[in-house]
């Protein structure tokens, strides 16, 4: 049975980068494609370390990311680099006590 994203057996990432990134171009084994790696190496940017990237696209392939996206025709602004810290349920809820 398939692991679900976020599940737990790689971590969760603290970052929404990478998933927002990669649903531009469709999924990770499109955006693999395009910059010549695997899918997989794409599909570990949203783990935690020290499997993955936390959730971030590498430094290494932006400006290729970018390159790519104005030829195939993806918008992607300034926004969509921008790190998103995601918000677990269990980690809002914690905050929340914590606040009051």
């Amino acid at each position: 049975m398939p692991v679900p994203k976020g599940s737990g057996k790689h971590g969760r990432p603290a970052f929404g980068q990478a998933a927002h990134i990669i649903a531009k171009f469709g999924g990770e084994l499109t955006l693999a494609g395009l910059i010549g790696c695997s899918r997989i190496t794409v599909f570990r940017w949203q783990y935690a370390p020290p499997a993955g990237t936390n959730g971030l696209v590498p430094h290494h392939q932006q400006a290729k990311i970018t390159a790519i996206a104005r030829e195939q025709g993806v918008l992607l602004t300034a926004e969509d680099w921008a790190p998103r810290r995601i918000r677990y349920p269990a980690e809002t809820k914690i905050l929340e006590e914590i606040l009051k």
